[in-house]
């Protein structure tokens, strides 16, 4: 109600309210990080206030430690780290503090994402898009041949069109290039990914991956052909070919 009051208009509301007789019963706390809160004698206690005071100053420790991840690191938090600013409370209580969160219009731009193994990562979206953090989620399990498969099953199934390989080198994915032909040929070997294939543009000797469950070959290469026209670049064939 009062963001976008100035702060003289605040200090009024607060030093004022206390003495009018109409408003007696409403008070004020102040957080740590300057937050300012209001709440009636008629309906709270103090000390209710005072502890509901310290879980909204945590929800504002919670969103900018995640802001600043995305931000600076362009990395997802993990929910473990969130457990660690309060060792002592438990698991459960931060976690409904989470959920509290996500039904503030404040913290709509704190987002989750779910990593394969189970694992929850947060992030804010003003700084990393809902697709990149899905990518961030599939590196931080380490499961190398499940990323890529899984990459290239939704680049066919949403786009629909194959994918480079040499993506999978950026600094998103972080597979060394020396290492990138093993974790193909793993992908194209491994009986659960069974319907990720392989194309090799004849001009460009670009390799491209895609998926059966959504692209047929002719449609593949027709748009591999396509990619490789309009953005032409020397290809040199992966390690190991």
């Amino acid at each position: 109600m009062t963001k976008d009051l100035p702060d003289r208009v605040l200090k009024t509301l607060q030093s004022g309210l206390p003495f009018d007789d109409g408003y007696r019963d409403i008070k004020s706390i102040v957080t740590s990080s300057r937050q300012i809160f209001f709440y009636s004698l008629a309906h709270m206690s103090a000390s209710d206030a005072e502890a509901k005071g310290r879980i909204e100053e945590m929800k504002h420790v919670i969103a900018e430690k995640i802001r600043r991840d995305s931000r600076l690191t362009i990395a997802l938090t993990p929910l473990h780290t969130i457990y660690a600013l309060w060792p002592d409370m438990r698991t459960v209580k931060i976690c409904s503090i989470l959920n509290e969160m996500h039904a503030q219009d404040c913290f709509g731009d704190i987002k989750s994402v779910s990593a394969c193994s189970g694992a929850l990562y947060l992030y804010c979206d003003r700084h990393i898009t809902e697709k990149y953090a899905v990518l961030l989620a599939r590196t931080a399990v380490n499961d190398t041949c499940t990323t890529i498969a899984h990459t290239v099953r939704e680049e066919s199934r949403i786009y629909p069109r194959p994918i480079n390989v040499t993506a999978f080198t950026s600094r998103v994915f972080g597979i060394p290039p020396a290492s990138l032909q093993p974790c193909i040929m793993r992908v194209l070997n491994h009986p659960e990914f069974s319907d990720i294939r392989k194309l090799v543009h004849p001009e460009t000797k670009a390799v491209y991956l895609y998926s059966n469950q959504y692209l047929c070959e002719d449609q593949a290469f027709s748009v591999m052909n396509w990619m490789e026209e309009r953005n032409p670049r020397p290809h040199a064939p992966l390690p190991g070919e």
